[in-house]
Order: C-alpha cells, then structure tokens, then sequence
C-alpha cells in the first residue's frame, strides 16, 4: 500500500503522555550540498542560492511524529526556511534574528526523508540545531500551546507586516506575546496542528490591542477541487488583556474531504486602521 504522509507544523505541544524518541542521524552524516557546513551541534548555510540539505528518518511504525529543533536565519526575510517531506512541502517559518523553537507534526506509515530548504531574494545566514525526532501516542495530540516564549516560528504574516515577539509585563502572567503592528489590514496563520474529524473543539486566546474587533478561527487548509472549511467569529478587541474562547465541531470527512488531512491552523484576521494587536497563549484543546 503507498505511504499517505500528513504534516503539521507548530512552535510547540504541551505533551500528555511520553513520547518515544527516535533516533536521527548527526548532522555531519546528512546529505550537505555546497554551500552548507555541518558540525555534531549545528546545521549552517551561508544563502546566496536555493539550495537544501536532507536526511532518511528512520520512524519505526506508522503514527503522528514530532519533529522540533531550533533555528534563525540573522539577515533573512520573508520564510526563508521551508521543509519538505518526501515530495510533499510541509511547512514554512517565519525570519528570526533570534533563536525560535519551531516544530513540525506529521503523520506517516514508516521511514521517509527530511528536507530543509534554504530559500530568499537576498543574502543571510540559516541555522539548525537541537533537532529532535518523537513518535507521539493520541493522548499526546489532545491540547497545543502556540507560545511566544519559544519564539516566532508559531505563526506566519500572511497579509501585512511580519510580526515578532514582545514582553508582556501587563499581563497577569507576564511572559511573551505575538505582536503585529501597521495601518494596513493583516492576517496570521499559525501552523497546521493535528486534529480528527467529527470532534469538539476549542480555540482560546489572550488578546490586547487598539480598541476595534478582529476575526479569528480555524480552517482546515487547502486540497485541489475539494469544499473549503472555516470556522470564524468576529471578538473584540480593547486596551486591556481579556481571553476569549470559541468551541467548534469538526466536520466528517463525508462533507468535507480536505479534513481528511486531519490538519488545522489557526486564524487571525486585522482590519485596517487597527495598529496594534497582541496575542498570547494560543490555545487548540480537544473537548471530551
């Protein structure tokens, strides 16, 4: 039977149960073009072209596997690091000066290959390194936490300015918030995150920012000549810290074929006008 591979990217999960860790390569034994510079610690490539490095991951059954490392790309714009698995992209993250922790969820039958692609219109320097490879049980895939103390790597800018990381000595718990700031409408997309159909579900967030409303939600991400699936609310926004919560049922598959992916991400859309906008504990948490 041909291998189905799902993938889903995200800053981090809050586990629920132990994962089985297995075991990868050292860089120095993954496939290097020129161009990249590989030590037991860390990947590098100094970018002036596309280019990637790759490695066979040995994943022992079929399941949901978490792939987490660290990166920053000093000089990058744009997403600069891109990953494939097998033939199929899998995830993008966002240019950080700074290291950020993202992570990559995806479902597989077996062994597959790695690709970590260096893409840009300019020079800059990317670097990997702590990668570590586990495969997850489902108690694992029950709640995720996109947290901006990691850094960046839990959302892209789709629409606007690219948003960063900032402190948050106001809120009640303090820590790191995601920030978008402009005059101009924006939009962030968090990475796909593991779910399955015909389950409850719901999203909650801290929120802050010029006085106004927002939409936000879920959608169930794209597949050629299948019914698209969103669910969004309009929430308000004000000067103060507030949590709001939505819950939601996904869809069967029978309805909407793309949710066979099993796969969501997590919207947020800022009208013009609105300057700033402040988010904090994204939350994606399965209901019994």
């Amino acid at each position: 039977m041909k291998k189905k591979l799902i993938v889903a990217g995200t800053a981090w999960m809050l586990a629920l149960a132990a994962a089985e860790p297995v075991a990868l390569d050292p860089f120095p034994q993954w496939k290097v073009p020129q161009g990249w510079s590989a030590t037991p610690e860390q990947l590098e490539c100094r970018f002036t072209r596309w280019s990637a490095v790759s490695a066979d991951l040995k994943i022992p059954g079929a399941g949901v596997c978490r792939l987490e490392f660290q990166y920053r790309t000093p000089g990058g714009t744009g997403t600069p690091l891109k990953i494939r698995l097998d033939n199929q992209m899998s995830a993008a993250y966002p240019a950080t000066e700074e290291w950020s922790v993202a992570s990559l969820y995806f479902r597989t039958g077996g062994p597959c290959r790695l690709t970590l692609i260096a893409e840009g219109k300019s020079p800059y320097t990317l670097q990997i390194r702590q990668p570590r490879l586990e495969l997850l049980t489902e108690a694992d895939c029950r709640k995720f936490r996109l947290d901006a103390g990691k850094g960046v790597a839990g959302f892209r800018t789709m629409k606007g300015e690219p948003h960063r990381v900032v402190a948050t000595e106001d809120h009640i718990e303090e820590g790191m918030a995601f920030q978008s700031r402009g005059k101009g409408a924006r939009e962030l997309r968090s990475v796909e995150l593991p779910v399955q159909p015909g389950r409850k579900y719901r999203l909650s967030f801290w929120v802050k920012g010029t006085p106004g409303s927002f939409r936000a939600g879920v959608d169930g991400g794209w597949l050629p000549d299948t019914r698209y699936w969103a669910f969004l609310q309009t929430k308000p926004v004000s000067n103060e810290w507030k949590k709001e919560t939505l819950e939601f049922t996904l869809p069967g598959v029978d309805a909407y074929p793309v949710l066979k992916r099993g796969l969501l991400s997590c919207r947020f859309a800022i009208p013009a006008g609105q300057e700033e906008f402040l988010l904090k504990d994204v939350e994606l948490e399965e209901l019994p």
